[in-house]
């Protein structure tokens, strides 16, 4: 089971499993609450392995994986190859459940043993993604109860234990600690469970595991989901079935945190309750699912900075980045409970407050969000302009793994340098942010205006014009006819060519006459390839098209960008980028967007994306895309 490219989620409980030819970080198992509850599982008939013949999944929460056994093992049950099927039937719920039923065929008998093997390592999130805790999770000795059934437990950092308990029907043959050295490396002790199966033609047998995780913390029952609302009707039947796919993976996501119900950003690394990643998928789905994007405000609001705490960069007014769970955070080797660690949700949530009222004008929600907005511009004036210019900076970082020391979208350490790949020394000033902060003035003007409230009105469009003339002063490259990606400690402009600035269309913010000289930049060969607009220039000295944001291909990104093209009226190049995203959609076999793909680029038509080793699959904003697609390129704006 965790052996193939999987993946099922219920609420906070998701299970994945990866091929070994899929890359990525080992992070296959069964997680909730940033736990790793089950870290392995093998299934074998009479210790022969189960060659897989199909996986079906057939929703958020369920699958068939058909198998039988390997030919030339005939010796071991007593089985000609082929002549005996096993399937498992996954169930997510409040547990793992795994039905094996195996079916015999041919003119034989014979019994054999159904064998599962499991361990249970109760790692934390951010230990499987490879940072190292200072202390893991105490593993006790698995327990085998009188009724056969078996106990998985650790006691975390601090104190609280977690457990998984594994029940079974009927009960097994034996149960005990699997025979031989079996230790993994981080000391967890596998277990063997033997059911007899009496098999002879026609013959099925059936046994039940149920797996029931207890996390330290309540979880969460998840509401329902409701009917899937994104309906298109047009000739394009690749933008169909992306359209579907898309719907499908934001209902598997949407998740309901002790906080409330969000969006989660990715699946394996990132169930969790985020600020960016969330906004912007309810800026992309707002016209289809507005009590979503109320839903994800009244989360944030609830978790907004009220003081100044250095460790979680919490300042008064200030959206969070990342909240989580896990026994890292509840000792406080991580600063996410919540960390603070982004420079661009706060304007973010005044942007995504402004369009929720626009779709929806739901006065109670106004009533009770609106000082919130207030705390968030207040905040964007007090703490995130540094130096009283009109910007919004981030200062220097520790660089100790455990802070985020690039706090915009592309947050990865290496993600900002000049041109000939010269660091960039900050405080910097990235300009999507001020993208941001002029769309949160701009759009919440227009809010103002609409409930008769002038004066605010007249108050907020002033500043938004500042920080437009700001922003067309300071970030022009003359000739480049392209906006600088930052500003850096020395208000110099990082002349990097990079996707970044295709967010001010987005935002609304450059002249038609430079939002033209833009797109033409945005168009050419060093950013637009079949699958989209890069990241980075592939001129650039640090271009890198495996990298994480040096030239990879963001869906997210490109997303933003084609709205904005739209808007200003480049209707042609939006159609074309959109085409590329249509494109990436068609080479994967369940029309899904992966988070991010290498940033190579082919004329050959027979060769397809190249793929990103870790990345999240679904992943919120890029299933986003395709509302933002269908709602710019066929939907009102």
């Amino acid at each position: 089971m965790f052996d193939l490219d999987l993946t099922l989620k219920n609420n906070e409980l998701f299970l994945v499993g990866r091929s070994e030819t899929c890359g990525g970080m080992h992070e296959a198992g069964l997680y909730l609450r940033d736990t790793r509850f089950l870290s392995t599982f093998t299934a074998t008939v009479s210790g022969v392995p189960l060659d897989v013949l199909s996986v079906q999944t057939l929703s958020a929460s369920e699958a068939i994986i058909t198998s039988t056994t390997q030919s030339g093992h005939e010796d071991r049950t007593g089985i000609p190859g082929s002549d005996l099927v096993v399937l498992q039937r996954i169930r997510l719920g409040a547990a793992l459940n795994i039905t094996f039923e195996a079916q015999a065929f041919g003119g034989w008998a014979s019994t054999v043993t159904l064998d599962i093997e499991m361990a249970a390592d109760f790692r934390d999130m951010f230990d499987v993604r490879g940072m190292t805790p200072k202390q893991r999770p105490r593993l006790h000795p698995p327990e085998v109860l009188a009724d056969r059934t078996v106990s998985f437990s650790a006691t975390g950092s601090d104190g609280q234990t977690a457990k998984l308990d594994v029940g079974s029907e009927p009960s097994p043959l034996r149960a005990g600690i699997a025979s031989g050295d079996r230790v993994s490396d981080n000391g967890a002790v596998p277990v063997a469970m033997a059911f007899s199966l009496d098999l002879a033609h026609g013959d099925s047998a059936i046994v039940d595991l149920s797996l029931l995780p207890t996390p330290v913390g309540a979880a969460h029952e998840a509401e329902e989901a409701g009917r899937l609302r994104l309906k298109i009707s047009t000739d394009n039947r690749d933008l169909e079935a992306m359209a579907l796919r898309a719907d499908l993976d934001l209902a598997m996501l949407q998740t309901d945190f002790p906080e409330g119900s969000m969006p989660s950003a990715g699946i394996p690394w990132f169930i969790a309750p985020f600020g960016r990643d969330s906004l912007i998928v309810a800026l992309q789905t707002m016209q289809t699912y507005p009590e979503r994007a109320w839903a994800t405000l009244r989360v944030l609001a609830a978790n907004q900075g009220d003081r100044l705490d250095e460790f979680r960069e919490e300042e008064p007014g200030k959206i969070l980045h990342e909240i989580r769970y896990g026994d890292m955070a509840r000792t406080h080797q991580i600063p996410h409970t919540p960390y603070f660690g982004s420079i661009d949700s706060t304007p973010l949530f005044v942007m995504t407050f402004a369009q929720a009222w626009r779709v929806r004008q739901d006065e109670g929600m106004y009533d009770e969000l609106v000082p919130h907005i207030r705390r968030a511009l207040a905040w964007i004036e007090e703490y995130g302009d540094l130096d009283g210019d009109g910007l919004v900076e981030f200062g220097a970082k520790a660089e100790d793994g455990v802070h985020i020391t690039q706090q915009g979208w592309k947050d990865s350490h290496d993600s900002l340098h000049w041109a000939n790949g010269d660091q960039v020394e900050g405080p910097v000033a990235l300009v999507e942010v001020q993208g941001y902060v002029y769309a949160a003035y701009a759009w919440m003007a227009d809010v103002a205006t609409m409930r008769g409230d002038e004066g605010w009105a007249a108050e907020l469009r002033d500043k938004a014009d500042r920080v437009r003339k700001t922003v067309e002063d300071t970030y022009w490259l003359e000739g480049e006819g392209y906006y600088a990606q930052a500003l850096d400690g020395n208000k110099r402009p990082v002349d990097a060519i990079s996707s970044n600035p295709g967010h001010l269309l987005f935002c609304g913010l450059p002249s038609p006459e430079r939002a033209a000289l833009m797109v033409d930049r945005l168009m050419r060969g060093d950013m637009l390839t079949r699958w989209g607009i890069r990241t980075l220039s592939s001129a650039m000295a640090t271009y890198n098209p495996m990298s994480y944001h040096n030239g990879s291909i963001w869906p997210h990104d490109n997303s933003l960008t084609i709205c904005g093209m739209k808007a200003f009226g480049f209707d042609e190049a939006a159609s074309t980028v959109a085409e590329c995203l249509i494109r990436l959609s068609v080479h994967d076999p369940e029309r899904r967007l992966s988070e991010l793909y290498c940033g190579f680029d082919s004329d050959d038509d027979r060769l397809g994306p190249v793929n990103y080793p870790v990345s999240c699959r679904p992943q919120a904003w890029a299933a986003g895309c395709a509302h933002l697609i269908v709602r710019t390129m066929l939907g009102p704006h």
